[in-house]
């Protein structure tokens, strides 16, 4: 389908935390849109990595999904209830939570005070957020880091924390975009499975342009350029 991806053939009475429904943008004072009739559901548990040429519209999808960019025509729903920038301020860092190329962790602050930042952020203990981030660092194989400063870390270790921040809230929605294109192929395949296994019960919407990490993922979706008025 031009300008879109297939939404998901979701099994009958599994929950969706997030859904597009009909999404549309078109830069401004740009004469065709960029998004066109965007549909997509990605269950609870799941993980849908979408592939695009570069210029399609990969990451403005997923800056709509995440929260950040509000769509000229169409819904986005997390958890049953349509949502937008103006519900990212709650939102953000709780319910939905992001992994981007360039992690920016704190160089001067330890692993686990990295961690537990968006925890804190949203009103979780000291003892609840620390916890919580310990076992994600853990899981991530970064149990031997917790103490250390993020700016010691390697590319991959860094990116390993930025996933565990991500899911330190236990969001409903994880936006990966281009989460491992800064790093060499066996790292990134080790950041990818890191992510999608830790990720057990949120919903993953992953961008890249790796057909070996998009592989990784449970759908593949394409997302072709969109078609002129």
């Amino acid at each position: 389908m031009s300008g879109a991806v297939e939404p998901l053939n979701c099994r009958a009475g599994r929950h969706v935390s997030l859904i597009l429904r009909d999404i549309w943008y078109r830069y401004p004072r740009s004469d065709r849109p960029l998004l066109q009739g965007v549909e997509l559901e990605v269950p609870t548990g799941a993980s849908v990595a979408v592939m695009a040429p570069s210029g399609v519209g990969k990451s403005t999808l997923l800056s709509i999904a995440g929260l950040l960019i509000k769509p000229d025509r169409g819904t986005v729903q997390i958890d049953g209830k349509d949502v937008g920038p103006k519900d990212g301020k709650r939102l953000l860092g709780d319910r939905v939570s992001w992994v981007l190329q360039s992690v920016n962790l704190l160089p001067h602050r330890t692993v686990l005070d990295n961690t537990i930042l968006p925890s804190r952020a949203h009103g979780s203990s000291l003892d609840s957020s620390r916890a919580t981030a310990t076992m994600l660092l853990t899981q991530l194989g970064l149990s031997h880091r917790l103490t250390s400063l993020a700016r010691t870390l390697s590319g991959g270790e860094a990116q390993r924390a930025g996933v565990a921040r991500a899911l330190v809230t236990s969001p409903s929605v994880l936006i990966a975009d281009e989460p491992t294109a800064n790093l060499d192929r066996d790292t990134a395949q080790e950041v990818a499975t890191a992510l999608l296994s830790a990720a057990q019960n949120t919903s993953v919407l992953l961008a890249t342009h790796d057909p070996m990490i998009a592989e990784m993922a449970d759908t593949v979706v394409h997302l072709a350029p969109a078609r002129g008025d």
